[in-house]
This record gives structure tokens, sequence and C-alpha cells, in this order.
């Protein structure tokens, strides 16, 4: 499988700032979620050509994890730091979970009516740019107000990778999380896999990550995107390191 590091150029199959990502029923999803970045599957895995995922950055919260004060809402498919999605067969994201996970209108909290401002404000700044100059820069929370021009992705492919994301919440129940003895042998390569994630005995394999801080004023420092390719399961977790 390919491994690239650092992908500050377009590979075919690329389309940033995506604009059909939701299906019509489930519209709201854009009041929530960033589209970044189409990724053509095939590009990993050429029998998968033409499944086009997308990566998300979460728009929400300014504080901890996503889901972490929803819990009522969460089922076998969502849980605190983990949201799942179905690519439908005309390639849009399907969330599987409630719409009441999210948190929404923050209401009086100030803290949070600032962060989702600088978050919808950052992300069009970025993808003007793009648009004007071709390549992706970074409205910082902790800058200046300029640009600062970053890697589309932090990895594409590869083994997946260990992090706080992986014991930071239990995974949801639709899924199976489980530790190779590569996990615990310091002496194990480094390509050696040391995670394994799958559904219904079918294993998901590593997409992509970033930190939602290339794309917008803040974010995790990797937002994990993985697929699992019988069931056509999107499953994002968030490293914050």
């Amino acid at each position: 499988m390919i491994h690239r590091t650092e992908l500050r150029d377009l590979l075919p199959g690329m389309v940033p700032f995506p604009t059909d990502v939701f299906p019509a029923d489930q519209a709201w999803l854009g009041q929530h979620l960033l589209p970044l970045l189409k990724i053509d599957l095939g590009v990993l895995r050429p029998e998968l050509a033409g499944q086009v995922a997308t990566m998300l950055c979460p728009i929400e919260p300014y504080d901890g994890c996503i889901g972490e004060t929803t819990e009522a809402q969460h089922n076998d498919f969502t849980g605190t730091n983990w949201i799942a999605f179905e690519l439908s067969a005309d390639n849009q994201m399907r969330f599987l979970g409630n719409e009441g996970y999210f948190i929404g209108d923050p209401g009086n909290d100030k803290h949070a009516q600032e962060h989702i401002a600088q978050m919808r404000d950052s992300y069009a700044k970025a993808r003007d740019y793009h648009a004007a100059h071709g390549r992706l820069a970074c409205y910082s929370r902790f800058g200046k107000g300029e640009p600062s021009e970053r890697d589309y992705l932090d990895t594409l492919g590869g083994q997946i990778s260990t992090g706080n994301w992986v014991e930071t919440s239990p995974i949801p129940a639709a899924f199976a999380l489980e530790f190779t003895p590569a996990a615990y042998d310091r002496h194990a390569p480094d390509e050696a896999e040391r995670v394994l994630i799958s559904r219904d005995g079918h294993r998901f394999f590593a997409v992509a990550e970033v930190a939602g801080y290339n794309w917008c004023a803040t974010g995790a420092d990797a937002i994990v995107m993985l697929y699992e390719p019988v069931s056509r399961t999107v499953l994002f977790s968030y490293d914050w390191t």
C-alpha cells in the first residue's frame, strides 16, 4: 500500500474544499463538519477506484472531545471521539449517528460562539486562498491574520497509526479494536501493524491523517480517517497530543 507523508501536492482524484459531500436529508451536517479533501480511494487500492471519501474536520467542540457531552445520543457507530459514515454509491457521506450527537447551537456560551465563528471564517479564507493561489494555507487562531502554507495531508496510507486516539475513549460497539504483539514490542519494525480495527470481521485500512489546524484556525493534532470497503464505512477519530 502507498505511504506518503507531508503531502503538499494534490494527487489525481483529490479535490479540496468540496461542496457535494452530505446527502440531502442530512444537509444539517454542514453546520457541524467542514469538508476538507475528497480522496479517491483508488490512490491507495486500485480496486477501489471511483470510491471517493471526504476528510472532515469537526467545528465543535472548542474544549474537550467531540461527543463528550452528548452521551445520551451515542449509538453503535458513534461515541466520544469517534464518528462514522457510510459512503453512498454516489460518494456522499451519510452519518451513521443521531443528529443530537452534535452540540449544535451554543446559546449564550460566548467562548463556543467565538470558536465556531473562527473555524468557519478561517475555513472560508483558506478556501479563497486556494482558489487564488492553488495552495493550501491556514489562518491560525494563534497567528497575526496572515496565511501560512501547509500540507494537504500529514500522512496518506501506510499502517493504522497509534497515538492518544486509540485509548482516549472506547471504540463504538459496531467496531472492534485490538493491539497486535508488535504494539508491545519495542524492537518491532516501524512498518509492523500495531492496531487492527474491524467491522463484522472486515478490517479497516488507514486512509489519511491531517492536523485540523492545517486547514482551520485550530483543531485536533491529527484527524484519523479509516475505511472498511465491504460496508463502505468511513471511521474518524481524533488525536490530541
